[in-house]
């Protein structure tokens, strides 16, 4: 159980430290924002699925029927990333002048995006705890929300806070 908790811990900061190199990776001149975020998803992709495969234990029968439905659910969670990367890089265009009426936009869209997150999550937990018994669809949903939350500190530090005007 040791070498378990040692294996998760290395592969959490290994994911952590991936996103962080790919994010902080010199620009080539030929890279676009697109060629960026592809190196970022692939890097953090495959790390993300080694977590899950070193933390989960599953069985050849729950593996069987896990596996589907997990490349339907990071299919899924990939479109709202997506989303949301657009609107990072469109806030990265009209930073540190936000206009107002854009912000209002960006908070709207945000606040969407957060919700549509949240509604797949709980559709995909639906079929994961169907051909997974109890303790092991909630161990995969502590284990993706700790992934996701450090995915989203990655994000979080390369995103400069949006400046308040003197006048407000």
């Amino acid at each position: 159980m040791k070498l378990n908790k040692h294996i998760h811990s290395y592969l959490l900061l290994l994911l952590a430290l991936s996103a962080t190199v790919v994010t902080s990776l010199p620009r080539a001149s030929a890279q676009t924002d697109q060629d960026l975020i592809e190196v970022a998803r692939s890097v953090v992709t495959a790390d993300r699925q080694a977590a899950v495969v070193a933390t989960m234990q599953f069985t050849d029968t729950e593996a069987k029927a896990f596996w589907p439905l997990y490349h339907q659910y990071r299919s899924d969670m990939a479109k709202i990333s997506d989303e949301l990367i657009n609107l990072v890089l469109d806030y990265a265009k009209v930073y540190p002048n936000v206009p107002e009426e854009q912000a209002k936009r960006m908070l709207k869209t945000y606040t969407s995006l957060q919700q549509k997150q949240t509604a797949k999550r709980a559709v995909h937990l639906k079929k994961f705890s169907r051909v997974l018994p109890a303790p092991k669809a909630l161990r995969f949903a502590q284990v993706e929300t700790r992934l996701d939350l450090l995915v989203q500190l990655q994000l979080a530090a390369g995103v400069p806070l949006t400046p308040i005007a003197e006048d407000q």
